[in-house]
C-alpha cells in the first residue's frame, strides 16, 4: 500500500513497485511497470467520481495490465479531502446509500451490453463498457466496518471486504455481524474473499524494533504521552503489524485463524530494503503453500 499522502514521488513508488514483485509480493499499483503484481484502489469514495465513469475506468485499467486489476469502493469518510477538492460531503446515510447504488451500476456495466439504472443518487440509460474488463468476473471490493449499512452491503452485493484499524477481538466480532448479514441474505460467508489493511514495522530485535518505532512512528504521538506510552499503545492496541517479527507474525496468524486471506501492508519506513524485505524473508515464507 502507497499513502501518496505522505510525500511519495513517482520514483519512489516505482522503486518499491519493483522491489515488491521481487520479492514476491502480490499487489501495489503500477500496471505499466509491473506484470504479476495486482493493482487497486482501497478504497475510491463513491463520491469522487460517478459510477459509470468508476467502471469504464477500472475496465480500462483491467484490459491495461491484462487482468490484474481489482476495484476497490467505499462509502468516504474524510471530510476535509472531499472539501479540499470541493465535493459535497453528504451524511453518511447518504453516502452509504450512494454506495449500494454505485456497486449494482458497476456491475451491470462490467455485464451487460447497454444495462439502465434509476436510482435515487445516480442514473445510467444504455450505458456502454467496452472493452470489459478481463477478469470473468471482475471483482468488486468494498472497504469499512459500518455493521448495520456497510457490512450489509457487503453481504448483498460485494465479492471482497476490507477492514482495518481493529483488534483482533474487534475483527471476530465484526466477521459475526457480516455472517449475520449473509445468513439473511442468503449468501455463503465463504463467498466473500476478506483482506485487513496494517502498518508493518517490525525488528529483528525489541532493541531493533524501539529505534525504528521511534524514528516512523513519532511524528504521530500524542502531546501528552512519552514515546514508551505511545508505544506500548500501538503494540498493545493490536491494530499494526509492528513490535518484534515474533510478534508481527503472530498477530498475523490471528487473521488468518479468523478467515483473512489477503493482507494489504503499509511500510512506513519507504524503504524497498528495509521492512518491505524483512516482511517477504521472515514472515511470507510461513504462510506460503
Amino acid at each position: 500500500m502507497v499513502e501518496n499522502h505522505f510525500g511519495y514521488d513517482y520514483q519512489t513508488i516505482y522503486g518499491i513497485a519493483i522491489a515488491a514483485e521481487r520479492f514476491g509480493f502480490d499487489g501495489l499499483a503500477l500496471a505499466s511497470s509491473t506484470k504479476k503484481l495486482r493493482l487497486g484502489t482501497l478504497v475510491t469514495p463513491v463520491g469522487f467520481r460517478y459510477p459509470s465513469d468508476v467502471a469504464k475506468l477500472a475496465a480500462s485499467l483491467d484490459m491495461i495490465s491484462n487482468g490484474r486489476f481489482q476495484l476497490g469502493l467505499g462509502a468516504g469518510w474524510n471530510e476535509p479531502e472531499y472539501k479540499a477538492y470541493g465535493i459535497p460531503f453528504p451524511p453518511v446515510g447518504q453516502r452509504t446509500r450512494q454506495l449500494r447504488e454505485a456497486l449494482q451500476i458497476v456491475r451491470l456495466m462490467w455485464t451487460e451490453e447497454k444495462p439502465s439504472f434509476k436510482g435515487r443518487y445516480f442514473t445510467i440509460t444504455e450505458a456502454q463498457c467496452n472493452p470489459k474488463p478481463v477478469q470473468k468476473p471482475a471483482k468488486i471490493w468494498v472497504g469499512g466496518k459500518g455493521e448495520k449499512a456497510i457490512l450489509k452491503i457487503v453481504a448483498e452485493l460485494a465479492d471482497g471486504w476490507n477492514c482495518l484499524g481493529t483488534s483482533l477481538a474487534e475483527y471476530e466480532h465484526l466477521v459475526g455481524v457480516l455472517r449475520g448479514h449473509c445468513e439473511r441474505a442468503g449468501r455463503r460467508m465463504e463467498s466473500i474473499e476478506r483482506s485487513y489493511y496494517g502498518w508493518f514495522l517490525a525488528g529483528r530485535s525489541e532493541k531493533e524494533f524501539e529505534e525504528l518505532f521511534e524514528k516512523h512512528y513519532a511524528p504521530f504521538k500524542r502531546a501528552d504521552e512519552t514515546m514508551r506510552q505511545f508505544k506500548d499503545r500501538i503494540v498493545l492496541g493490536g491494530r499494526a503489524f509492528v513490535g518484534t517479527v515474533d510478534e508481527a507474525v503472530q498477530r498475523v496468524r490471528g487473521f488468518e485463524k479468523l478467515g483473512v486471506s489477503y493482507l494489504i501492508l503499509y511500510f512506513p519506513d519507504r524503504d524497498p530494503n528495509g521492512s518491505m524485505r524483512l516482511f517477504s524473508e521472515t514472515v511470507m515464507p510461513l504462510f506460503q503453500e
